[in-house]
Protein backbone atom coordinates (compact mmCIF):
# COMPACT_ATOMS: atom_id res chain seq x y z
CA UNK A 1 0.00 0.00 0.00
CA UNK A 2 1.18 3.67 -1.10
CA UNK A 3 0.79 5.92 1.62
CA UNK A 4 -0.05 9.41 0.32
CA UNK A 5 1.73 12.01 2.94
CA UNK A 6 -0.38 14.83 1.67
CA UNK A 7 -3.37 13.13 2.09
CA UNK A 8 -5.74 15.78 3.67
CA UNK A 9 -2.82 18.73 3.82
CA UNK A 10 -4.63 22.11 3.10
CA UNK A 11 -2.67 24.93 1.39
CA UNK A 12 -4.17 28.37 1.55
CA UNK A 13 -3.47 31.42 0.24
CA UNK A 14 -4.05 34.67 2.02
CA UNK A 15 -4.97 38.58 0.83
CA UNK A 16 -2.37 41.30 0.87
CA UNK A 17 -3.87 42.94 4.06
CA UNK A 18 -1.87 43.74 7.23
CA UNK A 19 -3.43 40.64 8.89
CA UNK A 20 -4.05 38.64 5.96
CA UNK A 21 -6.95 36.45 5.73
CA UNK A 22 -6.52 32.77 4.29
CA UNK A 23 -9.21 30.45 1.45
CA UNK A 24 -8.06 27.34 1.14
CA UNK A 25 -6.49 26.39 -2.91
CA UNK A 26 -9.12 23.98 -4.04
CA UNK A 27 -8.08 21.00 -6.04
CA UNK A 28 -4.95 20.60 -5.07
CA UNK A 29 -3.18 17.14 -6.79
CA UNK A 30 0.02 17.25 -4.78
CA UNK A 31 1.45 19.00 -2.23
CA UNK A 32 5.29 18.15 -1.09
CA UNK A 33 7.18 18.57 1.91
CA UNK A 34 8.69 21.70 2.81
CA UNK A 35 11.97 22.41 3.58
CA UNK A 36 13.79 24.79 5.78
CA UNK A 37 17.58 24.48 5.59
CA UNK A 38 20.51 26.72 7.10
CA UNK A 39 23.86 27.58 5.63
CA UNK A 40 26.92 26.00 7.56
CA UNK A 41 29.68 29.01 8.13
CA UNK A 42 32.84 26.95 7.69
CA UNK A 43 35.75 28.21 10.99
CA UNK A 44 38.32 25.92 10.25
CA UNK A 45 41.46 27.63 11.74
CA UNK A 46 45.28 26.50 11.47
CA UNK A 47 44.93 24.48 14.88
CA UNK A 48 41.64 22.36 13.78
CA UNK A 49 42.38 18.77 12.93
CA UNK A 50 38.88 18.50 11.20
CA UNK A 51 37.05 21.16 8.94
CA UNK A 52 34.59 23.09 11.91
CA UNK A 53 31.51 24.42 11.02
CA UNK A 54 28.93 26.54 12.80
CA UNK A 55 25.24 25.97 11.88
CA UNK A 56 23.59 29.16 12.23
CA UNK A 57 24.23 31.14 8.83
CA UNK A 58 21.42 32.40 6.65
CA UNK A 59 18.05 30.03 6.45
CA UNK A 60 17.86 29.70 2.17
CA UNK A 61 13.69 28.95 1.92
CA UNK A 62 14.21 28.28 -1.92
CA UNK A 63 11.74 27.47 -4.26
CA UNK A 64 8.65 25.34 -3.64
CA UNK A 65 6.66 23.70 -6.08
CA UNK A 66 2.85 22.41 -5.78
CA UNK A 67 0.04 20.86 -8.58
CA UNK A 68 -3.56 21.76 -8.57
CA UNK A 69 -6.39 20.81 -10.61
CA UNK A 70 -6.81 24.22 -12.34
CA UNK A 71 -10.79 25.83 -12.80
CA UNK A 72 -10.25 29.02 -14.20
CA UNK A 73 -13.22 30.37 -12.37
CA UNK A 74 -12.47 29.60 -9.50
CA UNK A 75 -11.00 33.15 -7.67
CA UNK A 76 -8.24 31.53 -5.52
CA UNK A 77 -6.96 30.42 -9.18
CA UNK A 78 -7.35 33.30 -11.05
CA UNK A 79 -5.28 35.28 -8.32
CA UNK A 80 -2.44 32.38 -8.63
CA UNK A 81 -2.59 33.23 -12.19
CA UNK A 82 -2.52 36.90 -11.76
CA UNK A 83 0.25 36.48 -9.39
CA UNK A 84 2.01 34.88 -12.00
CA UNK A 85 1.64 38.55 -14.18
CA UNK A 86 1.92 40.72 -11.64
CA UNK A 87 5.12 39.30 -9.69
CA UNK A 88 2.96 40.36 -6.28
CA UNK A 89 4.20 38.06 -3.30
CA UNK A 90 0.97 36.96 -1.50
CA UNK A 91 1.45 34.99 1.98
CA UNK A 92 0.84 31.10 1.86
CA UNK A 93 -0.04 28.50 4.82
CA UNK A 94 0.61 25.06 4.43
CA UNK A 95 -1.57 22.78 7.35
CA UNK A 96 -0.62 19.53 7.88
CA UNK A 97 -3.32 17.12 9.54
CA UNK A 98 -1.15 16.53 12.64
CA UNK A 99 -1.56 20.32 13.27
CA UNK A 100 1.58 21.37 11.84
CA UNK A 101 1.61 24.13 9.79
CA UNK A 102 3.97 26.80 7.96
CA UNK A 103 3.30 30.49 6.88
CA UNK A 104 5.61 31.84 4.32
CA UNK A 105 5.12 34.93 1.51
CA UNK A 106 6.45 33.89 -1.82
CA UNK A 107 5.56 34.75 -5.63
CA UNK A 108 4.64 32.87 -8.48
CA UNK A 109 7.51 32.38 -10.90
CA UNK A 110 5.92 29.62 -13.03
CA UNK A 111 3.22 27.58 -14.00
CA UNK A 112 3.20 24.56 -15.94
CA UNK A 113 0.59 22.95 -17.63
CA UNK A 114 0.83 19.61 -17.67
CA UNK A 115 0.15 16.61 -19.54
CA UNK A 116 -3.59 15.24 -19.27
CA UNK A 117 -4.25 12.49 -16.14
CA UNK A 118 -5.39 9.45 -18.34
CA UNK A 119 -7.40 8.42 -15.00
CA UNK A 120 -9.21 12.03 -15.47
CA UNK A 121 -8.44 13.23 -19.32
CA UNK A 122 -10.91 16.17 -18.90
CA UNK A 123 -8.85 17.33 -15.59
CA UNK A 124 -5.94 20.60 -16.22
CA UNK A 125 -3.12 19.86 -14.20
CA UNK A 126 -1.23 23.16 -13.70
CA UNK A 127 2.42 23.30 -11.66
CA UNK A 128 2.38 25.85 -9.92
CA UNK A 129 6.00 27.31 -8.90
CA UNK A 130 6.80 29.97 -5.84
CA UNK A 131 9.86 31.74 -4.83
CA UNK A 132 9.19 31.95 -1.37
CA UNK A 133 10.93 35.41 0.22
CA UNK A 134 11.24 36.02 3.85
CA UNK A 135 10.80 33.69 6.91
CA UNK A 136 9.26 30.36 6.75
CA UNK A 137 7.37 30.30 10.28
CA UNK A 138 6.28 27.33 12.31
CA UNK A 139 2.52 28.90 13.30
CA UNK A 140 1.24 25.55 14.71
CA UNK A 141 0.69 26.60 17.94
CA UNK A 142 -0.94 30.12 16.63
CA UNK A 143 -3.68 27.96 14.96
CA UNK A 144 -4.35 25.78 18.15
CA UNK A 145 -4.83 28.71 19.87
Amino acid sequence: MAYKLNMNTKMQLGTSDENPTFTDIPRLRSIPGISREMEKIEVTHNQSTNREYVPNGLQDPGDYSFDMETDRTDTVHQTIFAMMASGEALPFRIIYPDGLAYEFEASVIGITRADYDPQSPDVIIDTVDLAISGEIKDISDDLLS
